[in-house]
């Protein structure tokens, strides 16, 4: 079965701000486990989720799997994102989608934080002087 995966960001009116969404799919795509790798936003920029959709679809993919790349469980992972899958679905019943866990549920997040904090251990942090 030909499978996409759509890495799902909120987007950003500040330039640069989207980079990271871009980067992990481009990491993702890099390991060659999936078809077609592709990201999308939901606000201020492109492509949208319906655009990458569409350009599955012209791919001939039978599957999309969406992961929302957000912290939290806020309003666009719980209304705006089963929103958006319901319409694709009804648009395209014979196209298989599922909506992962946002990023943030993830178990491996406290071992992310861990290693961010234990990456400070090795730098060299200079006192601050007082003014």
């Amino acid at each position: 079965m030909k499978t996409a995966v759509i890495i799902l960001g909120h987007g950003s009116r500040s330039g640069g701000a989207d980079e990271t969404v871009k980067r992990v799919a481009a990491e993702v795509r890099k390991s060659g486990c999936h078809a077609l790798v592709e990201h999308a936003f939901l606000q201020y920029t492109t492509p949208t989720p319906q655009n990458v959709i569409e350009n599955c679809i012209r791919q001939q993919v039978q599957k999309i799997v969406i992961v929302p790349y957000f912290m939290q469980s806020g309003a666009h992972v719980t209304r705006d994102i089963p929103e958006l899958v319901d319409e694709a679905r009804k648009q395209h019943p014979d196209l298989d989608i599922v909506v992962t866990d946002y990023v943030g549920a993830h178990p491996l997040m406290a071992k992310i934080v861990e290693d961010l904090v234990e990456e400070t251990k090795r730098l060299t942090v200079l006192p601050q002087k007082t003014l």
